[in-house]
């Protein structure tokens, strides 16, 4: 176990850590987690047009339609979004002005995804959701690159000092707005590039491999031994390199349920805080209770002090306090037997059909048994299949808890 936990810290967790830390890449995490609040509100009218009671199902059928603007308002718009966030969290990296670079940014991205059709009067809307996300985030990051650029060699208006500093950001943008108009101008309308339509052609087999029981696998596995060494592997994985994958899942779940369409992805994030994390990585809900009553005074109190945070899937009291984290007894439940055991637990039952895939945003600290059945749509069976999750989970860290139990049991008695 040494072994593996010096390899995990000396050569796998430091160009993780390096890819997390990259500029471009904290500005797509911030511009995601930015429109969150977006998604979680639009996913209400989901929620509410399908909870499971037919008296309500019938009450609600008159006025889901209007109800549903709140999704196509959140969801239909989900891109456009985007290049507006990403914009605007590059450019506060590189301390550009964020309004007039996110305007610029929502400009550049309505010209290249949806020129206007002269006839008809006519602006298609087909990438400003989830299958335009990949062009938003390059857009948003080719302009902010741009200003910068220009701004660093002085290429733009500069006002003179008494000039109040709003006026003076309008002029300055003067002359990159121009470069940055005609250059996706001349990308989209002359040379008739579709520059969202190539993007999903690029990320296609990626998105098809992210949705795959292999990643499943490997994101559990990285986020469990990265956890285990002290290292906040939730942001490097499931919130790092995998997070622009798992929000693309979910927004394209939401817009084929509202269609009425096949879910076609199971790897979400709805789906890893459901069967990976429910109370926390390492699903520690099981060993709260199992050392609730525990004869060791530091395990009780630690598991009670742990109760409260650790139904909203906040866990950092008992993986540190007990402690779990680069204790060598825990390595083999906390890697292999809790969060990666119930993530291929939840892609094997989703994928035969036994459950709903998520297709609901719902916030990651939502307790469990509850998340489940919302991000789901009201499907009890995924209520069900949590349970016996945290059975089975259970069972594997009894043997475990009752070992360092008695550990922290007799180093209580020695130092009485």
């Amino acid at each position: 176990m040494g072994t593996v936990g010096n390899w995990v810290e000396t050569k796998l967790s430091p160009p993780l850590l390096r890819l997390g830390n990259q500029r471009h890449v904290l500005a797509l995490r911030g511009g995601l987690i930015r429109i969150i609040p977006l998604l979680i509100i639009g996913s209400i009218p989901l929620i509410l047009a399908n909870l499971p009671v037919e008296s309500w199902a019938n009450a609600m059928a008159p006025y889901e339609a209007a109800l549903m603007t709140l999704f196509s308002m959140s969801f239909g718009f989900l891109s456009l979004y985007l290049s507006i966030s990403v914009a605007a969290e590059l450019a506060r990296g590189y301390k550009l002005e964020v309004t007039s670079v996110s305007i610029i940014s929502a400009a550049c991205y309505l010209i290249t995804v949806a020129p206007i059709d002269l006839e008809t009067g006519t602006l298609s809307t087909q990438h400003f959701g989830a299958t335009g996300m990949f062009a938003a985030f390059l857009v948003g990051i080719i302009v902010v690159e741009v200003m910068r650029f220009m701004r660093d060699r002085k290429l733009m208006i500069r006002m003179p000092a008494g000039v109040p500093d709003n006026i003076s950001a309008s002029f300055s943008s003067l002359i990159p707005l121009l470069v940055l108009f005609v250059f996706f101008w001349l990308l989209r309308v002359v040379l008739n590039f579709d520059l969202a339509e190539a993007i999903s052609f690029i990320v296609s087999p990626l998105l098809i491999l992210a949705d795959t029981w292999y990643a499943v696998l490997v994101t559990s596995l990285l986020l469990t031994m990265l956890w285990f060494v002290g290292i906040h592997g939730g942001s490097l994985t499931v919130q790092g390199a995998m997070y622009a994958f798992l929000f693309s899942n979910i927004a394209a779940n939401a817009a084929a349920h509202q269609a009425g369409m096949p879910l076609p992805h199971i790897f979400t994030e709805p789906f890893v805080f459901t069967y990976g994390m429910p109370s926390g990585v390492g699903i520690t809900l099981p060993l709260i209770l199992i050392w609730w009553r525990s004869r060791s005074v530091k395990l009780r109190e630690i598991s009670r002090v742990s109760l409260a945070p650790g139904i909203f899937n906040i866990n950092e009291p008992i993986n540190f306090g007990a402690p779990i984290i680069l204790n060598p007894l825990m390595f083999l439940p906390f890697v292999f037997g809790t969060t990666t055991l119930g993530m291929m637990y939840g892609y094997i039952i989703t994928k035969i059909g036994w459950v709903t895939a998520p297709f609901i945003q719902v916030p990651w600290t939502t307790p469990p048994l509850i998340q489940p059945y919302l991000a789901t749509g009201g499907d009890w069976r995924a209520v069900v299949a949590q349970l016996i999750l945290f059975v089975v989970v259970g069972l594997i860290w009894f043997p475990f808890a009752k070992i360092w139990e008695q550990r922290c049991i007799a180093e209580e008695q020695e130092s009485a």
